[in-house]
């Protein structure tokens, strides 16, 4: 009987391995002495199970894998990219050099430029003396004179007048004295009557006429040998720019800053682009307003 019982479990394809239910798992483990076999046995719920649970952790395998991959390039960039940021910090601040010195070369040529422009206008405002001008000279032809057109020939130069030309900011900019107020030297703040007449100090050119969220309504006069004067917190400016004025010109009426409620002039003189004190150079002007 038992030779039949071993007969029908090999047909059954199990040999001397018995499984109560069809889908089960049976591992069977055989030292190799043949001592102390042990048989387990997973039911078809854990079998399935096991699967999941292979399919999760190699997902997860998969995922870190890859994306230790990515991580990986993405490290790999980070010295090209620190070099390349490094030059652009380099060009960067190449460029600011540039620009730096750019600005100083335009500030000193449009000096030059209204120093020698200035000198060379009329009073009416005509052509610079060294303007071409064209002369008719005769010739006979056939014993009959016909005007017929020379070469270009220099004019005689005109001196400039003197309300045009040039001159140094040695006056006070304004008809009374005013009251200095404290400011941070050499800046000038001169508390004065709303509306009072403001003046070039002196002869030059209007450079700059502007709005600015410091010093209100602005004017700023290029005068020779490099001087330039400021005049802020105007309620009405008189001039545009590219004008020439005299010394002593209405330029504006006095108002004051959107930083201050009393009325006031901002006065300013610099040199060269630096600001320089004021009392240095004005000498001229009406005793009370004389800061010699």
């Amino acid at each position: 009987m038992m030779a039949e019982d071993k007969d029908g479990a090999r047909d059954r394809g199990y040999g001397n391995i018995y499984t109560p239910h069809a889908g089960a798992m049976i591992i069977h483990v055989q030292r190799e002495s043949g001592l102390a076999n042990r048989t387990l046995i997973f039911t078809q719920r854990q079998v399935r199970l096991f699967r999941l649970g292979a399919i999760v952790l190699g997902s997860l395998i998969v995922i870190g894998a890859v994306s230790w991959f990515f991580l990986a390039a993405q490290a790999a960039r980070v010295p090209s990219l620190t070099r390349r940021v490094n030059q652009l910090q380099h060009d960067v601040s190449r460029l600011d050099t540039l620009q730096h010195s750019l600005n100083e070369l335009a500030a000193r040529f449009q000096q030059v430029q209204h120093m020698m422009g200035s000198s060379s206008m009329t009073p009416a405002g005509a052509p610079p003396g060294d303007a071409i001008a064209k002369i008719k000279t005769p010739s006979v032809i056939a014993g009959v004179a016909t005007p017929v057109t020379a070469g270009p020939v220099a004019a005689a130069p005109v001196a400039a007048a003197d309300s045009t030309s040039l001159s140094l900011p040695d006056q006070w900019p304004l008809p009374v004295a005013g009251t200095l107020l404290p400011s941070s030297p050499p800046t000038l703040e001169i508390a004065i009557p709303l509306g009072t007449p403001v003046r070039a100090a002196g002869a030059g050119v209007i450079v700059e006429v502007s709005d600015d969220s410091t010093l209100g309504k602005l004017i700023r006069i290029s005068h020779r040998s490099g001087y330039e004067t400021v005049y802020g917190g105007a309620s009405e400016v008189r001039v545009s720019k590219g004008q020439h004025v005299a010394a002593g010109t209405v330029i504006a009426l006095s108002g004051d800053t959107p930083s201050t409620l009393e009325p006031h002039l901002h006065f300013e003189m610099r040199r060269h682009g630096v600001a320089i004190d004021a009392s240095s150079v004005i000498k001229k002007g009406p005793a009370h307003g004389d800061l010699q």
